[in-house]
């Protein structure tokens, strides 16, 4: 099985739309024709200026075929959509990650498709784990699509306002936050605040079923660019032996900041960067809350029936 990266422009197709619609769909295949297989995994990237990403992740369920009166070009190719995305891999995700960074369709390339490597692969796998959410392949009804879509559709636009809300913290509020999350997640948090300590934030201690313990020193970054390697090193450089670091921050990483976190024979040094931070908060309720919506479904059977239980003098 191959996989394969195709773009969707929102100005051309509404790909949101047609999911709700049906799971069944085709798609422009004018190149790699004879490559294509029935089963290749597709990730679908929608290009534009508002969060493109990938929101979904589609087969082919067909060859290659010509269809020469098609005002999109003559050579088609079945699909289906498999999944859901949610939250979905946006593009600033994708470009602060070591690997797909590397990886030039994900950076907007002017194409309809290309081959997605095997690491890659790997990676948009491991970065998705959790996010991939089966989607029925009988397809729900108009009704249902209504709703759903208006729920996906309010869901998203909440998480957008969860990280607008988080990035006008002040910076005291923004590490009372985060040692919010570490509670939540499983630490003992002590907030430190500017404790002067290689501008170390927080301490949070994680117990392992009361066998042993791991003492992490945190950095809460409240910034807009990207955290790069020397903020790495210079918490690395704060811990002392047997402890573990992790940075917090609103936006995301540098390439050189993740290969400075993962290098070998040194501290792990743990990141979070802003998508992550919006994606734990919800997961928690940090920042949000959950409301039920009661929906009625029309019941015919009861507008003529009758009741017999006994019934009370008036």
């Amino acid at each position: 099985m191959s996989d394969w990266i195709v773009q969707a422009n929102p100005k051309m197709y509404d790909v949101h739309a047609a999911v709700e619609t049906s799971r069944a769909d085709w798609w422009r295949t004018p190149r790699y024709r004879k490559e294509i297989s029935v089963g290749d995994r597709i990730w679908l990237q929608i290009v534009g200026p508002h969060d493109p990403g990938i929101y979904y992740i589609a087969s082919f369920t067909s060859l290659p075929y010509e269809k020469p009166d098609s005002e999109f070009g003559s050579w088609h190719s079945d699909i289906q959509y498999d999944y859901r995305i949610q939250p979905p891999l946006l593009r600033v995700e994708a470009l602060a990650d070591c690997v797909l960074g590397q990886f030039r369709p994900l950076r907007g390339f002017q194409g309809t498709m290309a081959r997605v490597p095997e690491d890659i692969v790997a990676r948009l796998l491991h970065l998705t784990e959790g996010r991939r959410v089966p989607l029925d392949h009988a397809g729900p009804s108009p009704r249902d699509a209504d709703v759903n879509g208006a729920i996906t559709r309010h869901n998203l636009t909440v998480r957008q306002e969860l990280k607008a809300a988080i990035r006008e913290l002040s910076p005291n509020d923004f590490e009372l936050l985060v040692t919010k999350l570490l509670a939540a997640l499983g630490f003992e948090v002590e907030h430190t605040g500017q404790s002067g300590d290689g501008g170390v934030d927080a301490v949070a201690v994680l117990s392992l079923s009361g066998l042993t313990s791991v003492l992490t020193r945190v950095q809460a970054k409240r910034w807009t660019n990207p955290v790069s390697s020397p903020t790495v090193r210079e918490l690395r450089g704060a811990l002392r032996v047997d402890e573990r670091g992790l940075i917090v921050t609103t936006a995301e990483f540098t390439i050189d900041a993740k290969k400075e976190a993962e290098a070998e024979g040194k501290a792990r040094i743990g990141l979070i960067g802003g998508e992550e931070l919006v994606r734990l908060c919800v997961e928690h309720g940090i920042g949000v809350e959950e409301r039920k919506v009661s929906l009625i479904e029309l019941d015919p059977l009861t507008l003529t029936s009758i009741d017999d239980s006994p019934k009370q003098s008036l």
